[in-house]
């Protein structure tokens, strides 16, 4: 059968609903302002098999566009995505690992990396120096962008693992673009997962798993789509159009996409000032959940 390319749960709900198999799956809608959540909780061995995707939480939030870093959208979108990543954080007291996940020296791998960069890092600020600086008692937030086995040799969930046991945190926030079956989700799309992640997995390319397992603390995923594979798209495309693609002709599509069996991945023309964007959001959206006392304009004064 041929696969559909997505790290999204809502989209493998969409698929598993198509399919008449839900069983072990609960989703809700709601739509506040200009924002869309979406929840899917996989509950049993069964949920897993139905969309792909291990037992627990995904929260899906959609917004229309993220053109304007300062409007009303942006900020909404801000104060959703932190909000759910609190509640997923909950119970967690102490300090946070922020980990941004892939290539910075290619474009639409780069969201993690870049994320790190708005994130305030207050781990290093303490007694005197947090009085002097107004950030007394603030929670303690580390940040580092690992890089990819390509660059250091090293997977970057090896090098979290290990900073994981030197620096003792309660949690690590793991930031990483993903995948989706739609280019109409490509950069206004986030999702916010308590199961962790594996890097790479939705572009065929799954690397050393980041995940309570094997870091040993809870993982929040957070990831923005940014790339949908090419035989998924055209098939959608298709079907969108109004025609149906058979089992056979998804298989010719697919040959015709990837030659050689190699997946072929589209991005959008603007993905830098979509990851630009896409960073500032998530950067921000985890700065107001980890440290909510600090308000919006300081935040953008420390940062800038």
């Amino acid at each position: 059968m041929t696969q559909v390319r997505t790290d999204l749960a809502v989209e493998a709900h969409e698929i598993a609903k198509s399919a008449g198999n839900l069983s072990g799956v609960e989703s809700t809608e709601e739509t506040t302002g200009h924002v869309k959540l979406t929840r899917v909780k996989v509950l049993d061995e069964r949920g897993e098999q139905a969309i792909g995707k291990p037992v627990g939480t995904y929260v899906t939030v959609e917004v229309p566009g993220l053109d304007d870093t300062e409007g009303e959208t942006f900020l909404e979108a801000v104060e959703t995505v932190g909000k759910e990543l609190a509640a997923m954080l909950q119970e967690m007291r102490g300090e946070v690992l922020v980990a941004g996940l892939g290539n910075a020296e290619m474009t639409p791998d780069a969201i993690g990396p870049r994320s790190v960069q708005n994130v305030l890092v207050t781990r290093h600020v303490a007694g005197e120096l947090s009085q002097i600086s107004g950030m007394e008692g603030t929670r303690g937030v580390a940040a580092i962008a690992p890089g990819v086995l390509g660059q250091t040799g090293v997977e970057a969930g090896e090098i979290l693992k290990a900073l994981v046991m030197k620096i003792r945190p309660v949690a690590v926030i793991a930031v990483d673009a993903l995948a989706s079956r739609r280019a109409a989700r490509l950069g206004n799309t986030i999702q916010i997962a308590d199961t962790g992640i594996i890097p790479g997995s939705g572009v065929g390319n799954a690397r050393f798993a980041v995940n309570k397992d094997s870091l040993g603390v809870p993982v929040i995923a957070l990831g923005i789509p940014t790339v949908v594979d090419a035989a998924t798209l055209a098939v959608d495309l298709i079907e969108d159009a109004g025609f149906h693609a058979d089992e056979g002709a998804r298989e010719k599509i697919r040959r015709s996409a990837c030659p050689n069996d190699t997946p072929m991945f589209v991005t959008p023309r603007f993905i830098d000032l979509i990851v630009e964007h896409a960073a500032r959001l998530t950067g921000f959206a985890i700065n107001r959940a980890l440290n909510p006392s600090i308000a919006y304009d300081d935040m953008v004064a420390m940062l800038a």
